[in-house]
């Protein structure tokens, strides 16, 4: 590519070099980048420090903006929502949104179908969303964003959203989609117009759909029929739906009989499949005898195992702490290693962390435990800090662990047992559990 050459023809007033120098610019800073980043980087560090990347080119990204605006404003329509973009993202100028609302829409009068499903999927008019999805749906290649215009078009006819409602066109919209798609789009119009004919067309082939008929019926605590809907997403490879099957036969909802044994094959279907939550009941029912002959070393070993864990579907050891308080009991009631489960106990009160990234939130029985024990050994200082973290960690004493906290509190700054009488600190206390 000749650079000068098409500065000259682009500063002559040729839209085309406009927009072919602003493309120029834009692969030129892209590029950059990239040599900056390396070969050696992994992916997972490229994305994480892409957007910092990109600011280490601002010359090339401000040319680029310039000649994208310069084609812009000398008609060209694709640079016209590409200026958009720019405005929108704040990319090589200072970031606007009302101007970047502007060009996408000067992009979609003039004929760019991505300016027009912007304008649609921005736009609180449903008329005008309806008008911008159907062009946008006629004139983009096949891509993701012509799918979700098609689907968008189909659903607005099938409710009447922005034009007439019209079934027929609906169903000629919805022909142009994949099964899957289909499905989607079905589910969608159910959720609007709350008629559960079109739900059910969706769940004669989406286990999403199989689970929402489900939860309808739920809704109106027919589980009988519900279970039906499970079981259907169950067999479709849903493996939550196969774990709330385990939850209604745990609980016996109404209109089905509590039965632990089928609870726990449910269980043991989800957490085969890799669904920890279910693996996390099925240890505790282990742990209990509950649908199963009550194996504590079996369980400990089970415990151990969602330790290790990385709960996928539900954030790091989001639910681990449940876990972790009963391995500490294991530890110390049948293996007696007291030491090393109250090392446990502090991970389930989240008083210590496995992982900087845990989540879990704290087991107010293993925290309770966590301070009686400091408490016994001397450590009453941090006894009391433990306490009080407890205490004031909810509004109301609706906990038995919080408000027994709460009167230990008062008995030991009362009477000075461990730390100074503290007169005023234990009225502090009576007065917080008189109030609830």
């Amino acid at each position: 590519m000749n650079e000068k050459k098409l500065i000259q023809e682009a500063e002559l007033g040729n839209a085309v070099a406009m927009l072919e120098l602003a493309k120029y610019y834009d692969e030129k800073s892209r590029s950059a980048r990239e040599d900056k980043v390396g070969d050696v980087m992994t992916m997972e560090d490229f994305l994480k420090n892409l957007n910092a990347e990109e600011k280490d080119n601002p010359e090339l990204k401000a040319k680029a903006y310039k000649y994208y605006r310069m084609a812009a404003e000398a008609g060209i329509a694709e640079a016209m929502t590409e200026l958009g973009r720019r405005l929108y993202d704040g990319i090589g100028v200072t970031k606007d949104e009302a101007e970047s609302d502007e060009w996408y829409r000067r992009g979609a009068t003039a004929g760019d179908p991505a300016a027009m499903r912007v304008v649609a999927f921005t736009s609180d008019d449903p008329i005008e969303k309806f008008k911008w999805y159907k062009r946008s749906a006629e004139l983009l290649p096949s891509s993701l964003n012509k799918k979700d215009s098609i689907k968008q078009t189909a659903i607005n006819y099938a409710v009447g959203r922005g034009t007439e409602k019209n079934l027929a066109k609906a169903e000629e919209w919805l022909a142009k989609l994949n099964d899957k798609d289909v499905a989607a789009a079905r589910l969608e119009i159910s959720q609007i117009t709350g008629e559960r004919t079109w739900m059910e067309q969706a769940a004669e082939i989406s286990p999403e759909a199989m689970v929402k008929m489900a939860e309808s019926f739920v809704k109106e605590n027919d589980y009988r029929t519900a279970l039906v809907w499970y079981e259907k997403a169950s067999n479709a490879g849903d493996f939550e739906a196969t774990s709330i099957i385990g939850d209604i036969y745990y609980i016996g909802e109404n209109g089905v009989e509590q039965d632990y044994k089928r609870a726990f094959e449910y269980y043991e279907r989800a957490a085969a499949c890799g669904y920890n939550m279910a693996a996390i009941k099925l240890t505790l029912m282990t742990y209990r005898g509950l649908g199963c002959p009550k194996d504590l070393r079996k369980a400990y070993g089970m415990f151990r195992k969602l330790i290790r864990s990385r709960e996928k579907f539900f954030g790091v050891y989001r639910f681990n702490s449940v876990v972790k308080f009963y391995l500490a009991k294991i530890l110390e009631h049948v293996h007696k290693n007291f030491e090393e489960g109250l090392t446990w106990y502090k991970r389930a009160a989240v008083l210590e962390r496995m992982d900087e990234r845990e989540s879990a939130p704290s087991v107010p029985e293993a925290m309770y435990k966590v301070a009686d024990t400091y408490f016994m050994q001397g450590k009453f200082a941090e006894a009391v800090q433990v306490y009080e973290k407890l205490a004031e960690s909810r509004a109301r004493f609706n906990y038995p662990y919080n408000l027994e906290a709460a009167k230990k509190l008062v008995w030991i700054y009362e009477l000075g047992e461990g730390v100074p009488r503290d007169e005023a600190k234990a009225a502090e206390w009576r007065e917080k559990l008189q109030a609830d």
